[in-house]
């Protein structure tokens, strides 16, 4: 018998970030988030970070580790609720680690395609731009 833990299913309302880790992925025009930010490609699936009982440093703390392990900037996070994933006929896994991770599946195998859906999901994303998350901790 194995340990796994059980994950909690990711509901419509919830709230999820993809990082921002390169100054192309936004823009100052409206929206903000470049749809590049939301396209898997070449891989398979996309990876989230679930809001789920993570304070705002945390939330941070996480982006910052991932920024770290590439090695990468932190621009910023795109927080978007899990139904405009949903409704793209995508699906959202949660992974047992790291801490509160998803991968966005079922995307389509061209780019042209996910850009598509890329473009859909960009433009409901809302940006919050990195501060000094520090003074959080």
């Amino acid at each position: 018998m194995t340990d796994i833990p059980t994950l909690p299913p990711v509901l419509e309302d919830e709230w999820m970030a993809r990082f921002i880790l390169f100054r192309h992925w936004i823009r100052k025009s409206d929206p903000p988030v470049r749809p590049d930010a939301f396209i898997p490609h070449p891989y398979p699936d996309l990876s989230v970070t679930r809001h789920m009982d993570l304070s705002e440093a945390e939330l941070w703390q996480i982006g910052q580790e991932i920024a770290d392990k590439r090695p990468a900037t932190l621009y910023g996070r795109a927080d978007l609720q899990a139904i405009s994933v949903i409704k793209k006929s995508l699906r959202i896994v949660p992974t047992p680690e790291p801490k509160n991770h998803a991968n966005i599946t079922g995307w389509p195998a061209d780019k042209p395609s996910q850009k598509i859906i890329a473009q859909e999901i960009a433009a409901e994303a809302r940006f919050v731009p990195k501060s000094d998350f520090s003074s959080l901790l």
